[in-house]
């Protein structure tokens, strides 16, 4: 299939101005306007994670399948975490994710997919890794440090909070580094080409956070 979107300018412009945008308003909607903006988070990362893997340099089918496959897999791997606290610790979501299904956002798959395309392409393409098994790692190391700001703010903000604990346990920290090893062994045959935008919203994502943490902490 010769598709190539990421020569479409219309497209470009629209990635570029929805992520900076979204996370933008969002610093602002999230501490003036919380319930309003807040429960918009899963269109937010169902639409910002369509336009990044649009935005990869070549177009391949099996990328979107694998996108999937993660998608799947880290949805099979929250609801045995929220059922059983035998890998993150126990934990429950909030309601700021959207639908549920079996105690686990919907939209929960999405997003772990999503970053991990933005910790590959910050492997492949800015740090220079090219080795599957190093790459997978850095990824994991990627992955783990973000969890750590984002488990500052995931209770204020009602996305999920750990039982009878203000903070996740060190198994939660592990079975990250972990699960995104494996993600990151995955991915590294599917989303290695240059994406920009998976740049673009990883930074964005890591300034909403920071940002958050220091007007609501």
């Amino acid at each position: 299939m010769s598709v190539d979107f990421h020569k479409n300018k219309k497209l470009k412009a629209f990635a570029i101005l929805w992520i900076v945008l979204v996370h933008f308003f969002g610093i602002i909607g999230v501490y003036f306007l919380p319930d309003w903006f807040l429960p918009a988070t899963p269109l937010i990362i169902l639409v910002s994670a369509g336009v990044v893997i649009l935005r990869y340099e070549k177009f391949r089918q099996s990328r979107f399948v694998a996108f999937a496959v993660i998608v799947v897999m880290a949805f099979l791997v929250e609801v045995y975490g929220v059922k059983t606290g035998n890998l993150f610790g126990t934990y429950t979501y909030g309601n700021n994710l959207g639908w549920k299904l079996f105690g686990v956002p919907l939209i929960i798959g999405v997003n772990w997919a999503a970053l991990i395309m933005v910790s590959q392409q910050l492997t492949t393409h800015y740090i220079g890794i090219n080795n599957r098994f190093f790459s997978a790692i850095s990824v994991a190391v990627i992955m783990t440090t973000f969890d750590f700001l984002l488990e500052v703010i995931a209770p204020i903000i009602d996305f999920w909070s750990f039982t009878h604990m203000n903070y996740p346990p060190l198994q939660n920290f592990i079975a990250w580094f972990g699960v995104s090893f494996c993600f990151g062994l995955f991915s590294f045959s599917y989303f290695r080409n240059q994406n920009g935008t998976a740049v673009l919203y990883g930074t964005a994502q890591l300034v909403f956070f920071m940002a958050l943490g220091l007007l609501i902490i």
